[in-house]
Parts: structure tokens; sequence; C-alpha cells
């Protein structure tokens, strides 16, 4: 028996989105759906750590980046139920409009544009939608803008009014209400408080099993 472990970190920020639909386990088998690309990974992985070559490392880091997204991408085409966007992105009808949305946070979305991308009417968009990822369109929409707005406050020197226009809001005050609203502290608090960002997923395949795992 060969067994691989290994550790990703991420920030949290920008890693919510995934964390938070993620179960804390994930067990991909190497003969399920879409995994056989999985065992290609691993066997690079082991000849560039038995190889121990120029560039070794960075190789094997990039990989285990490649194995961890596909682990993720295997365990959603099996019978899974994913939730949230991981489900909306497996509808086709969904995707696109999801896809649109993320695209271009800074639009100024309603559910009739959301609607035309998805190509259905208003109200089959917006009940499908509410009952594919548990959000109704715009409140999806609000907390991806929460998202991508943590990110750019922990990660950017933007003001609040650059990361306002970036998000979809008009002004800094109109984003503030939002950010309280949904994270409970202002946006310049939470910039300063300066969290931890390193949520962990071990990664410990073997041959016949990909696992994820909460640290």
């Amino acid at each position: 028996m060969e067994m691989l472990s290994g550790a990703l970190s991420f920030d949290a920020a920008a890693a919510e989105p995934l964390m938070a639909v993620m179960p804390r386990l994930v067990h991909v088998r190497l003969d399920e759906a879409r995994a056989h690309l999985l065992q290609t990974t691993l066997q690079l992985i082991g000849l560039e750590t038995a190889e121990d070559g120029l560039g070794a490392s960075l190789v094997i880091g990039r990989l285990h980046d490649v194995l961890f997204v596909q682990a993720v991408r295997a365990w959603c085409a099996t019978d899974h139920q994913a939730s949230g966007w991981l489900a909306g992105l497996k509808d086709d009808r969904l995707a696109v409009a999801i896809r649109a949305m993320h695209g271009d946070l800074g639009r100024g979305w309603t559910v009739q544009a959301l609607a035309r991308e998805a190509g259905l009417s208003r109200s089959t968009f917006a009940a499908t939608f509410k009952a594919v990822t548990g959000d109704t369109p715009l409140d999806y929409l609000t907390r991806w803008r929460m998202y991508r707005a943590k990110v750019l406050l922990r990660g950017s020197e933007l003001s609040l009014m650059e990361i306002a226009e970036r998000v979809g809001y008009e002004t800094d005050t109109a984003l503030s209400r939002a950010f309280r609203r949904f994270v409970g502290v202002a946006p310049g608090e939470w910039r300063r408080s300066g969290r931890p960002s390193s949520p962990r997923r071990s990664i410990a395949p073997s041959r016949g099993v990909a696992a994820l795992r909460s640290m």
C-alpha cells in the first residue's frame, strides 16, 4: 500500500465560499466518475518526489493544488448532494447566470437580467435558483459581493469607495451598511482586525482513495 499525505493552506476570506459548502470530509474513490485524472496527478507527484530534480518542490506544490481541484470536481460529479453555488453550477441553466454574476459583481444585476442570462422566465428562474442554491438570486448576489469585499479589504490598499464600486455599491456608505449586516462589524474594523487567514485542508490520498479532511 502506498500513501501520500500533504496539507493545503487557504486565505480565510478567499476560501470562504468554498469552505462554506464543503463537508468536513470528502472521500473520492479513484474508480468514480472523472476521478481518473486524480490517478494521473498522483503518479506525477510520485515521480517528482522520487526523482527530486531541479524545481521538484515547486512542481509538487502546484500538483497538490491541481489535486485538490480535481478531488473537489470529482466529488461534485458523484451523486453527493452539493449545495449552494456548487449545486447551482451543476445546473446548466443556472450556471450561465451564476458565472455571469461572478464575472461582474459590480453590475447592477436584477432578477430579470439574470433570468435572461439563463434563458428562463423571471418567475421560473427565481423559483429554480432558490430551490437549487437555497438563496434568492439577489441574496446570493449580496453574499458574493461581501465575499469579494472581504478579499479586497484584506488583500489590497483600495479605499472603501473603490471597493464599493467594484462590488456593485454606489457609495461607501451603502457598502458599509450591507457589510455590517452581513459580517456584523464595519468594513474598517474588519480590515484592521487582521484576523488569521489559515483554514486548512489536509490531503491524504492512497491508491484507492483521495480524502480531504478539515484540520
